[in-house]
């Protein structure tokens, strides 16, 4: 299966969780620049998804930035009511997409014509994002553990999960906001023959619905609604995930 690589940024062209990880902190606009430009080299990308959901006014400068040291395409994430929309375009964006993001929407700016739920059954391309590495993904006061699945709660409490839950939330928590057909999950979790089998949906629902327990049963109600469906269209988080580090202390078992 073919895959396009999307590196996510902020307005300040940091990527998120990337400080984090590298446990190098600096404030230097063109060291960050820098690691930003490297990150789409490195991984060979195929589009910048630059979040301007809090921008602070700078977003048209950020994709000047961005434009003079690469033709890479940029889609910008942006809230309805910001009406710097056009300006965005005209600085050199793609297209403006408003969260949550519908992930037919992306593919279909990133100009992959096949945008259809049947691109992911293993004939269409799915976006990969570049994200730091961790040792595990924090999202409203939550921690998943993948390499121990474990889900840790907002009071340290935690619950144990099986490899396809703590593949399936792993894959959600790593792309906020973007809106998954379940035979996309499935795929990430089980590789392709779970995508093409055609039974994803039987699948997948009920490891949400078992995840969606296990979130409310360390978070209470807030916990259970992270995950929202998408009726025909999918999953996503509704939360900000970033990359956890360093290691947490160990915590109690639920």
């Amino acid at each position: 299966m073919a895959t396009s690589t999307v590196v996510v940024a902020r307005e300040d062209l940091t990527i998120p969780g990337a400080v984090e990880a590298s446990g190098l902190e600096t404030n230097d606009p063109e060291h960050i620049e820098n690691e930003l430009f490297k990150t789409l080299e490195q991984n060979k990308a195929d589009a910048v998804l630059l979040d301007l959901t809090a921008s602070r006014g700078q977003g048209v400068a950020a994709i000047r930035r961005i434009r003079r040291r690469s033709a890479v395409p940029i889609l910008v994430v942006c809230r309805p009511e910001d009406t710097l929309a056009a300006d965005y375009r005209r600085a050199g964006a793609a297209a403006c997409l408003n969260p949550p993001i519908d992930l037919m929407q992306m593919k279909e700016a990133l100009g992959q014509p096949d945008a259809s739920p049947d691109a992911f059954n293993g004939r269409g391309m799915a976006p990969l994002f570049v994200s730091a590495a961790a040792e595990g993904i924090r999202f409203a006061g939550y921690l998943l553990r993948p390499r121990d699945n474990r889900l840790i709660g907002p009071d340290d409490t935690e619950v144990a999960l099986s490899a396809i839950e703590t593949r399936v939330l792993q894959h959600l928590a790593e792309t906020p906001g973007i809106v998954w057909p379940a035979a996309a999950i499935a795929e990430a979790a089980q590789g392709a023959e779970a995508g093409r089998a055609g039974n994803a949906d039987r699948t997948i629902g009920p490891v949400i619905a078992r995840l969606r327990k296990k979130l409310a049963r360390l978070g209470g109600a807030e916990g259970q609604h992270l995950i929202k469906t998408q009726i025909g269209r999918g999953y996503m988080l509704a939360a900000e995930a970033v990359p956890a580090w360093p290691s947490p202390t160990a915590a109690r078992r639920a």
